[in-house]
């Protein structure tokens, strides 16, 4: 009867462990999933901006997603110094600041209960404000941004 009890514990460990784990293996291939949805999300919305063209000149947005200095700001000034022009034609900071920006003011513009990257690609375009305007879908815009999704050229 004593070396049951050993033996059960020693079991529960392994169970234990194996469920430690499986957790583990589950949690990393949700985090690879997650972030591959990131950059299909970040490419898309590139691509829709300028079709990700690096220099793609400064007259109030900058760089290949297009970012206003107030974005830039609102996002808690990524990049620090120096300076919001800098970050928003270097593409990973630029995509920082759309990232910041999403994970603070994320909102569900289309009104379907989730936020996805598809209401991301509308703030981006039309602002957290403007968002659920009908508007941003007929404009060039939100046709390359879907087609992107759909698995069409993306940066």
């Amino acid at each position: 009867m004593k070396i049951s009890t050993p033996l059960k514990l020693a079991v529960t460990r392994s169970s234990w462990t194996t469920a430690c784990f499986v957790m583990v293996y589950v949690l990393t291939g949700l985090s690879a999933a997650q972030d591959d949805a990131t950059k299909k999300c970040l490419d898309c919305i590139c691509y829709a901006s300028t079709k990700c063209i690096a220099n793609a000149p400064c007259d109030g947005y900058c760089g290949p997603f297009q970012i206003s200095e107030a974005y830039w700001i609102d996002a808690g000034r990524p990049g620090g110094t120096p300076g919001y022009a800098q970050c928003a034609i270097n593409r990973s900071c630029a995509e920082d600041t759309i990232i910041s920006y999403m994970n603070k003011f994320g909102t569900d513009c289309d009104g379907d209960a989730q936020v996805t990257c598809d209401d991301y690609a509308r703030m981006h375009k039309a602002g957290r404000g403007g968002c659920s305007a009908p508007w941003v879908l007929d404009t060039p815009y939100w046709t390359q941004y879907t087609q992107c999704m759909q698995g069409g050229s993306s940066g």
